[in-house]
């Protein structure tokens, strides 16, 4: 059989965190390791995803072409892939030549049958800019709740919008109301799938359950599918001056970087082929109702054989962000601590298909308990016993093992077959716990036989002859999950990575796995380090930088509702010379008329910007804990409106 292997695209915004290496790129790569120690033809792509809307506004804040923000992300996601001895056989980006090439060809063959049609739509458009404004574009007040929203989503309901629903518009660029004009867009006919779909997910017998079920739910309400953005970063329609949405192009990388490998390529998208994608579960919908969809219409290639869809992974009980820096990245991970341990403990801490939560009491704990005492010390005692007795691994006629023994070969072959299906259906946490209980039971086998006391050579030998044996296959099939860690044990049994036993010369033992504490409380000063007490990022300034900010007391003498918003008020304080209006987000904490006559601080040098429609001229501090309380900051003591904080 062949087997194609895919990653879901990292988007180049940022390098990676653990979050995304636990549900996507080590459970693909153990797949991919163990496929291909069995001899099987497999390959495994992935890359970057490179457009969209995030990458052309963080490229226009920062003033720089978006080629740089792909460039500098690629590489850092690569360099982070690479530290944890994920391998690939192709990794491209989104924005290259034969991307976008096998892109274009692709949306011309679903024009071809008939599955792409222009329709007219409203857009808001920016007179200021000159330019459509994508969702990402827009900013405004949600009509449902009040709450601050942007482009099609609201922050504060969640609810989904169409962004001429929003109030109070404005453009994202340049703070202007924009309006609204009629633009034609491509639309991909989704709609008329919905049997073959159903059939498709129906019948796809190793597709996960919880993945069948979230597909065939969505694919009652099928709804053609805006395929087009009015936007210049991208990959060209053919024959007009928009861009395709980004949702319809990226997995097209699945093919066009399969294609860097050459003619071979046609071997896994057009004939016999297992392809299986390992993505996040926020984009299962994206990979098994509309990735499926488009392959349908196009009629060409294979359609996917499963989704592997993992779970979320929180951090400290916590979920993580990027923004607070509450997040570990592999980068300062691998820093402290080997790769193997953390492909070891994402695994071993929850079934793929579940949430999970990365806590360092228990990561030391499971390093230290669980694979230190039980396979550590299995491998360690056997092959150290080994060394000092015969210099050499002992090999026997198996025939003439006694009973106990032949019982425990059984037991390893056993596990060498129970792993095989595991794997293979993606139940990688209960195949590494088969290989524990395996290490456990030659601990068992190994204390029960006493090697010690037995002063016949051929006896013992035959012990020995078990245990390595053992030791053999636990270093055979932990390779897909810790790689390093395997190789270093083969070598000082001088023995290759397959199932044999050579009975070569052992090399001087070693401790091959090594207990973390000292690394574990590092990793943990960092996160913590790095934060105030509440989670957010503490980035360190100079006097210089803090003599910019003018801060003052002001005394407020009015306030008032802001009805649209959910959080804001708004408030007219005194600084003595003149009076300011300010647009505070106090509005679950104090009433307006709480607020009269309060001594606070201002940021009054804050340039002017509007809130929901409203302008304001400054900021009033205010503190938070971890529960979320809020307190204004105040004055001990009377001092005149006006006065400079120093």
């Amino acid at each position: 059989m062949r087997y194609l292997i895919t990653t879901a695209l990292a988007y180049t915004n940022g390098p990676l965190h653990l979050g995304h290496v636990r549900s996507t790129y080590i459970p693909a790569d153990i797949l991919y390791k163990y496929l291909k120690l069995k001899g099987e033809d497999v390959i495994h792509v992935g890359g970057t995803d490179n457009h969209g809307v995030p990458i052309l506004l963080k490229a226009e804040k920062e003033g720089k072409n978006p080629e740089e923000i792909v460039e500098k992300y690629h590489n850092e996601i690569k360099r982070d892939l690479d530290s944890l001895n994920i391998e690939f056989d192709a990794f491209g980006k989104t924005h290259s030549p034969i991307h976008i090439k096998t892109a274009q060809e692709f949306f011309l063959k679903l024009l071809e049958n008939g599955y792409i049609y222009e329709k007219e739509i409203e857009q808001f458009y920016c007179e200021s800019c000159k330019k459509f404004l994508p969702d990402r574009y827009v900013e405004g007040i949600c009509p449902y709740c009040g709450g601050e929203a942007r482009g099609d989503h609201c922050e504060s309901c969640g609810r989904h919008l169409e962004p001429y629903e929003l109030k109070e518009v404005r453009c994202v660029l340049c703070g202007n109301k924009p309006v609204i004009k009629r633009t034609k867009h491509y639309f991909f006919k989704l709609s008329a799938l919905k049997e073959e779909l159903e059939n498709y997910i129906k019948n796809s017998k190793e597709m996960p359950e919880h993945v069948k079920n979230l597909a065939l739910n969505w694919i009652k309400e099928l709804r053609d599918w805006d395929v087009s953005r009015d936007i210049s970063w991208g990959v060209p329609i053919p024959g007009s001056n928009q861009v395709m949405y980004v949702w319809l192009e990226a997995p097209i990388g699945y093919i066009s970087f399969t294609k860097m490998l050459g003619d071979i390529w046609k071997k896994y998208w057009l004939e016999d082929c297992k392809i299986y994608h390992f993505i996040g579960k926020d984009i299962t919908v994206h990979h098994a109702v509309f990735w499926p969809g488009m392959l349908i219409a196009h009629g060409s290639y294979n359609l996917p054989t499963a989704v592997v869809s993992g779970g979320y992974l929180t951090l400290e009980g916590k979920k993580m962000s990027t923004s607070k820096n509450w997040v570990i990245w592999v980068n300062d991970f691998v820093k402290y601590i080997e790769g193997d341990y953390l492909r070891y403990y994402l695994v071993m801490a929850a079934p793929l298909f579940k949430d999970c939560d990365f806590s360092f009491d228990d990561f030391k704990a499971k390093i230290n308990n669980e694979l230190i005492n039980i396979i550590g010390n299995f491998t360690h005692r056997v092959l150290t016993f080994t060394h000092r007795k015969f210099k050499e691994i002992p090999i026997v006629n198996e025939e003439e093992l006694k009973e106990e023994d032949k019982g425990f070969l059984k037991l390893i072959n056993k596990t060498v077959e129970d792993v095989d299906n595991l794997i293979r259906t993606f139940k990688f946490r209960d195949a590494l716990v088969k290989i524990l209980h395996l290490a456990s039971e030659g601990n068992t086998y190994f204390q029960k036989m006493e090697p010690w006391n037995i002063k016949d050579d051929e006896r013992l030998k035959q012990i020995l002859y078990c245990c390595c044996k053992a030791v053999k296959t636990i270093s055979y099939l932990l390779y897909s999950y810790m790689p390093n860690k395997s190789k270093q044990l083969l070598e000082l049994m001088n023995e290759e990575l397959d199932l044999n036993l050579r009975g070569n010369k052992l090399k001087k033992p070693k401790i091959i796995f090594k207990k973390v504490d000292e690394e574990v409380e590092k990793l943990k000063n960092l996160l913590y380090s790095n934060k105030d007490n509440n989670g957010e990022k503490m980035d360190l300034i100079s006097i210089d930088d803090f003599a910019k900010i003018d801060l003052r007391v002001g005394k407020i003498i009015e306030a008032e509702d802001i009805p649209k918003s959910k959080k804001l008020l708004k408030v007219i304080v005194d600084l003595g010379n003149e009076k300011r209006q300010i647009v505070a987000g106090i509005k679950n904490y104090y009433k307006p008329e709480e607020l009269i006559g309060k001594k606070v601080i201002i940021v009054a040098n804050l340039k002017p910007a509007k809130l929901c429609g409203v302008k304001s001229e400054g900021m009033i501090l205010a503190a938070e804990d971890d529960e979320g309380n809020v307190s204004l900051l105040t004055l001990d003591r009377d001092l005149k409106e006006g006065s400079k904080v120093r």
